[in-house]
């Protein structure tokens, strides 16, 4: 029996704008991808967004990437959303929404884990 597929959107921020934009201008209704960086020195559960061409442009904050990173591992995909302009908070932020697309176990999973945290920190 196939594994029924669900969806799940969460409202957030894209972070390290200020890093990116030279070579990104965000724009509402802008789709991303998360794709864990495997490479990143200075947090092992990364997650970069990424437009089609690959490039990164942003990363998911702080407090969310552990729990995203392990629902990625084992299967679910992530998307990235852009739902309003550039703003300042903890650097320069994008507001999106991430929507999160997996079995219907592992959704459930990620939202008893992200109702434990701030999404916007």
């Amino acid at each position: 029996m196939a594994t029924r597929e669900e969806t799940f959107i969460f409202s957030s921020v894209i972070r390290g704008h200020h890093v990116y934009k030279e070579t990104w201008t965000p724009y509402i209704s802008e789709n991303l991808t998360a794709n864990i960086e495997e490479d990143n020195p200075h947090d092992r559960h990364a997650i970069a967004l990424t437009r089609s061409a690959g490039d990164i442009v942003g990363h998911m904050p702080q407090k969310i990437p552990p729990l995203c990173w392990f629902f990625i591992r084992n299967g679910g995909s992530i998307k990235s959303v852009v739902t309003g302009k550039r703003r300042k908070g903890i650097g320069l932020e994008v507001p999106c929404d991430y929507v999160c697309c997996g079995s219907q176990r592992m959704i459930k999973k990620l939202k008893r884990l992200l109702s434990q945290v701030d999404t916007q920190s």
